[in-house]
């Protein structure tokens, strides 16, 4: 059992109250890119299912993938038209090689503890010149030494890798933790696994100032795998 499991319903309440503004970053990409209609998207760690829905309405080919059995029966009651995989984002398993157009993630590299594998796995099952976007919370400012101050900035005491969890109780990151890395890890691992980087956004939030991006996000291009003879 994923230890997602416990959250599963947590989670989609926090969604449902966003409004769903965290997909906004990928939805907009997606469209620069000509839109999803007819192509091939896998949602890697789909969660609840909320942007996968969105794209099978758009009229993509949805396959998404989730550890947590808890989290795919939320997601599927929100669309039968998106093909739910049980599977592990760092594995993939049940993703034939270079049978996808776009990869899409949403806030989830923070919550495995190997990036990059799931870096490799979206890299596999990409086309050719298949896109990459992907979101995070932003390591400057959401991480564990980050505390919010009275006017409405950040203070940063810390900036280190690790595994941590909240001190807060019954919340979601006191209970399944977040790892945390530098925007630097996260950008160099995904060029080493064979995306070229096209863009880097750290989107406002639409508050008054002064504010700090909630978000890192990034897209790119899988390059052709190296030939290793």
């Amino acid at each position: 059992m994923s230890h997602f499991d416990q959250i599963a319903e947590q989670y989609e309440h926090l969604i449902k109250k966003d409004g769903n503004v965290r997909f906004d970053y990928i939805m907009d990409q997606l469209e620069e890119a000509g839109g999803v209609q007819g192509r091939r998207v896998c949602d890697v760690g789909c969660g609840p299912g909320e942007l996968s829905a969105m794209l099978a309405d758009k009229g993509a080919h949805v396959a998404a993938a989730d550890s947590s059995a808890k989290m795919l029966e939320l997601a599927r009651r929100k669309s039968g038209k998106v093909t739910w995989l049980e599977d592990d984002a760092m594995r993939l398993g049940s993703i034939p090689d270079g049978t996808m157009d776009f990869v899409v993630s949403s806030l989830m590299l923070m919550d495995v503890p190997d990036f990059m594998a799931v870096f490799r796995q979206s890299h596999r099952i990409l086309a050719p010149g298949g896109m990459m976007i992907w979101t995070i919370m932003h390591p400057c400012f959401q991480s564990p030494f980050s505390h919010p101050l009275d006017e409405g900035g950040r203070k940063v005491s810390h900036y280190d890798a690790q595994y941590w969890k909240s001190h807060g109780r019954g919340t979601i990151r006191s209970i399944v933790g977040s790892y945390h890395r530098s925007v630097s890890d996260y950008i160099n691992g995904f060029q080493e696994a064979g995306f070229e980087l096209v863009r880097t956004d750290e989107p406002l939030p639409d508050i008054p100032p002064p504010r700090v991006p909630h978000w890192f996000c990034a897209v790119g291009k899988s390059k052709p795998a190296r030939n290793s003879n």
